[in-house]
């Protein structure tokens, strides 16, 4: 009797104890971007990401500003840039996504907040990434944005 309520006991206890490391989704990026999202720059090559091609797109807060080369961008703003394997940008494989957080979240980094998706839009690097932040200060970079529309 006893072996039977520790495999029922056991198992509860152990439970709580692992924690599921699944990536979770974007707080940034609805699962529906393309709705509300627009294109600010047509699929193109990006050597610096590696032999990936990107279609970026850009949130309300930031397309017109982005799109009228206006910076800094406000706070609120997010920019996302679609990776593809191809020139024709139709077989998505992840994305990097930046975006804006309040005045304080990183002054050093323009406040920019980093991501990388993948696929399925779930986090695999999140916050003051300095692979990107460091690339992006550099020119030919405006307030860390490189890819003019």
């Amino acid at each position: 009797m006893r072996w039977w309520l520790t495999s029922l006991v056991l198992p509860l206890l152990l439970g709580g104890c692992f924690q599921d490391s699944t990536p979770q989704p974007s707080d940034f990026l609805p699962l529906d971007y393309r709705v509300s999202f627009q294109a600010v720059r047509n699929c193109r090559p990006v050597p610096d990401h590696g032999l990936v091609y990107a279609r970026v797109l850009a949130n309300p807060v930031a397309a017109v500003p982005y799109t009228a080369g206006s910076y800094p961008l406000p706070a609120g703003s997010v920019v996302v840039a679609e990776q593809h394997a191809e020139a024709s940008c139709a077989s998505l494989n992840g994305f990097y996504l930046m975006a804006k957080e309040k005045p304080g979240y990183d002054t050093a980094g323009a406040d920019w907040r980093w991501q990388r998706l993948d696929l399925h839009q779930r986090v695999l690097e999140d916050g003051r990434v300095q692979a990107c932040s460091g690339c992006h200060a550099k020119p030919p970079c405006s307030d860390y944005l490189c890819s003019p529309p």
